[in-house]
């Protein structure tokens, strides 16, 4: 398995500072960080929340400040093809915004006569 380095703000686990792979850190935020990594690449939205709630994290603190293999976790899971994943952990993302293409609905095509 490839190791996930991780880093994820304070306030996500209640730290005093700033926990990195290169520092030490508590093997159970470790696990925690890793397995919420992991299911952010699962493609099935609901694993991915079952995973961030049985940690008790707040989704918001995970969409903003976990990073996964130096990439945020919205990006990380769009890069390994969990597209469902990341819609969903870019939609709890401070800033986001959702736009919807009307045009394009009502876009007909004629043929030529």
């Amino acid at each position: 398995m490839n190791k996930v380095c991780l880093t994820v703000a304070a306030a996500t686990m209640g730290m005093a500072s700033v926990a990195t792979s290169t520092a030490a850190m508590d093997p159970y935020v470790e696990n925690a960080l890793v397995d919420i990594c992991l299911s952010s690449q699962s493609n099935r939205v609901h694993t991915f929340k079952t995973t961030v709630a049985s940690y008790r994290i707040d989704m918001q603190l995970v969409a903003n400040n976990v990073v996964c293999n130096g990439e945020d976790i919205g990006s990380f899971a769009a890069e390994a093809g969990a597209d469902r994943t990341a819609n969903y952990i870019r939609s709890k993302q401070e800033g986001y915004v959702e736009v919807h293409d009307i045009a394009q609905k009502l876009a007909v095509t004629v043929p030529q006569a």
